[in-house]
């Protein structure tokens, strides 16, 4: 039997930093509320009506553009951005600003002037923005922990859980009224969770799990699984089930927020763990030639 030896030690790459989570962060959470707006206005009026969380609607847009300012600013060269544009088949990152470009307009338009077309479309955009920025980080050349056939899919996923938080914080005075939000979380965390795990989990390669050993430690699991995804389940459960008074207490309020709040510092979590924590290139070793 011939032991492996390794060549070349993976090296953690230095091209992304915090401008890149930032942006992971901010367009995840716009487009997944937007999304879950438009998913809410679907199953309470039955059609695509307006929303009544008008400043979210136009919140979403506004949050898209900060999260790309921040890579503008990374760059130092904004003006060159439209350079971008010139890629659009074969390039997750231009298919990402493509998708940016339709959505900004279109999620302000529809706050101005609400259609159902219009809607549509930035839907459709937000989604593609979305699952756009998961495949950047899945085509990354040689890179173990994200090279992985579920990254696009927890990008959506930490996207409308991210989303669903920042949703949870914006209506809470008026959860009282329509349960609708909190199951929509409930979905989106446990959503969320299943892809989290199964990613963690999945694979038994030595390279992966070598890659990804920080997001398996304690201090790591507590604070994705348990603050992040358990604890807001705990607190969405007890406002459905009515713990601790009717729909309109202190208590439930207080719960619905904490559970924004822990659902969005997960999603935040995770996209810190990913970028900055795991993004090791794949090392060589004999065997493998």
């Amino acid at each position: 039997m011939i032991r492996k030896m390794e060549l070349i030690r993976p090296i953690k790459q230095r091209v992304w930093g915090w401008p890149a989570v930032f942006n992971f962060v901010m367009v995840g959470t716009a487009t997944g509320l937007y999304l879950l707006n438009f998913l809410i206005a679907i199953l309470q009026e039955g059609s695509l009506g307006v929303s009544e969380t008008v400043s979210s609607q136009i919140l979403s847009p506004v949050l898209v553009c900060i999260g790309f300012s921040a890579l503008t600013l990374e760059s130092c060269r904004p003006e060159g951005a439209h350079h971008l544009f010139r890629h659009i088949i074969g390039s997750w990152m231009s298919i990402e600003i493509l998708a940016a470009s339709i959505f900004v307009p279109a999620a302000i338009m529809d706050w101005l002037f609400p259609h159902p077309i219009v809607r549509g479309i930035a839907a459709t955009a937000a989604i593609g923005l979305m699952f756009s920025q998961g495949c950047i980080v899945y085509s990354a050349k040689a890179m173990t922990a994200w090279n992985v056939w579920l990254m696009p899919i927890l990008f959506l996923t930490s996207g409308f859980a991210k989303g669903s938080g920042l949703l949870l914080l914006l209506t809470t005075e008026k959860l009282s009224l329509a349960a609708t939000p909190i199951k929509i979380a409930l979905i989106c965390v446990l959503l969320n969770l299943s892809v989290w795990l199964l990613y963690l989990y999945r694979s038994n390669d030595s390279a992966f799990l070598e890659a990804t050993k920080p997001m398996r430690r304690s201090s790591a699991l507590v604070r994705t699984l348990v603050v992040g995804h358990l604890f807001p389940m705990l607190l969405l459960l007890s406002f459905l089930l009515g713990v601790g008074g009717n729909g309109g207490s202190g208590f439930q309020h207080i719960a619905i927020d904490l559970s924004g709040l822990a659902l969005i510092a997960s999603g935040v979590s995770q996209m810190f763990s990913l970028i900055m924590r795991v993004g090791y290139d794949r090392g060589i070793k004999i065997g493998d030639l």
